[in-house]
């Protein structure tokens, strides 16, 4: 079982330059996304994007509709548009991806100008929309059977846009085309490439930093607001709103940061997303476990030891072509049934949403593939009283020419993830596959005591 011992934090240099990715990685996105259409026996893929949704339509193009939402249209012969409001029309796509860029007011906020209106009908029979066309539509999620009657033929994007392309092409050729992104097995953003995983380790850094540094902070009397205060970004773009939850509240980390000021010995919780990454902790604010409360001195110990030892069961499954079933049933196996429940499944893809989407489950075939982007994301359900354990981080696989890429391309990423495996090992005592790479400058450290932070928890 995991041991709580003096070792020493990690000290891992903060990033210098912040990577970006090119043009012409966007370029064979679209390529690339042309022939799914083509596989998928499709004339036409409608992309939409809003800012809950934006990460098909970000993947292709770059524009993030932060503002007012988008509307990405390719064809299978390489023909692409795209629809912008007023204010996304000097940040369309960059010219060389030969994207037309058309003015379409109706995706501007409310009482903007709409001084040049046009029918969406009129735009899309334009691109080539027509009766008898099969046409995809993605943006947010594919649906399941079982909570839908229809799943191909149902969608998470707007229905003026959904009962428009169906008057035009016929209700029976038009599908959900998600799966083209997400499906775990071939989605073309389940895995990313050398420059975006680049700036996903990027993200990964500062994010881990930033949480460790609001883990600090937290004292009797600290307020969660001026905790949450401490937190920083360089300017990333948040994938969550920060949280800082003390007390019983820890629970409602959606709602955060309120005013809750902590006390010795309450639970905490502390996390950020940025694009690409997440990192949470939660524990107590106590120097020893003395400094809880009587009905959880015995129960919270046990709780993070045995949760512990199942987020390192996780980890050291990881590898290149093992199933995310059989990585499921590693962790479940090494579950305390006694002690708690996975609250969601144990692990998912990370991508320009905090949660693209999930294959670990019980029997999942799926395989794990390079470029993959995970978060080390185990949520316990206590079976006990209220308490807080939970680390989350960034990681990603890679095989030999992808590592390969990034020492070549990124020599200080390859440095900084050098590090972290040097220290899992070392101090952790954790033993990763060498596809491994960890994008967390706190990998695998926790102080399940946040006031004596020389004690952490190991193999």
């Amino acid at each position: 079982m995991a041991t709580l011992k003096a070792i020493p934090m990690p000290e891992i240099a903060l990033p210098t330059v912040r990577p970006g990715v090119p043009v012409s990685e966007y370029a064979r996105r679209i390529e690339e996304t042309i022939s799914a259409i083509r596989e998928e026996g499709l004339d036409v893929l409608v992309v939409f994007g809003d800012r809950e949704q934006s990460g098909d339509l970000h993947f292709l193009t770059g524009v993030d509709p932060r503002f007012e939402e988008a509307i990405l249209l390719l064809d299978s012969n390489g023909k692409r548009s795209i629809l912008l409001g007023n204010e996304n029309q000097s940040v369309g796509p960059g010219s060389s991806l030969g994207v037309e860029q058309v003015l379409y007011q109706e995706l501007s906020p409310l009482g903007q100008f709409r001084h040049n209106p046009v029918q969406l009908a009129e735009v899309l029979a334009g691109f080539g929309i027509s009766a008898g066309t099969k046409v995809g539509i993605a943006g947010g999620k594919y649906l399941t059977a079982g909570f839908v009657k229809d799943p191909q033929n149902s969608f998470t994007v707007p229905s003026y846009l959904v009962d428009t392309v169906r008057e035009l092409a016929g209700h029976a050729n038009v599908q959900n085309a998600v799966e083209i992104f997400l499906n775990p097995s071939r989605g073309l953003r389940t895995v990313a490439d050398v420059h975006q995983m680049a700036e996903y380790e990027y993200a990964g850094a500062v994010c881990s930093v930033s949480v460790h540094r609001a883990v600090r902070a937290l004292r009797p009397g600290a307020v969660s607001w001026q905790v949450a205060d401490t937190m920083f970004s360089f300017g990333l773009e948040r994938s969550v709103h920060d949280m800082v939850n003390l007390g019983s509240r820890t629970a409602q980390g959606l709602k955060s940061p309120m005013h809750q000021v902590a006390k010795l010995g309450d639970a905490y919780q502390v996390a950020q997303g940025i694009r690409g990454a997440l990192t949470c902790r939660s524990g107590a604010i106590a120097n020893t476990v003395d400094d809880l409360a009587e009905d959880v001195r015995e129960f919270y110990p046990a709780l993070s030891g045995a949760y512990f030892d199942t987020l390192v069961t996780w980890y050291e499954a990881l590898a290149l072509g093992v199933t995310t079933g059989d990585v499921f049933s590693a962790a479940d196996k090494s579950r305390n049934d006694d002690l708690f429940d996975f609250a969601l499944n144990p692990g998912h893809l990370l991508d320009f949403e905090e949660w693209s989407v999930s294959p670990f489950t019980a029997g999942d075939r799926t395989r794990l593939r390079s470029g993959m982007v995970l978060q080390g994301d185990i949520i316990p359900a206590g079976k006990g009283p209220h308490v807080g354990v939970n680390v989350e981080d960034g990681l990603a696989l890679a095989d030999q020419e992808l590592r390969t890429q990034i020492q070549n391309l990124y020599p200080e990423m390859w440095e900084r993830i050098t590090a972290r495996r040097e220290y899992v090992t070392k101090n952790i005592g954790v033993e990763l596959d060498e596809s491994v790479l960890l994008f967390s400058n706190t990998p695998l450290w926790h102080a399940p005591f946040s006031l004596d932070t020389s004690r952490a928890l190991t193999k």
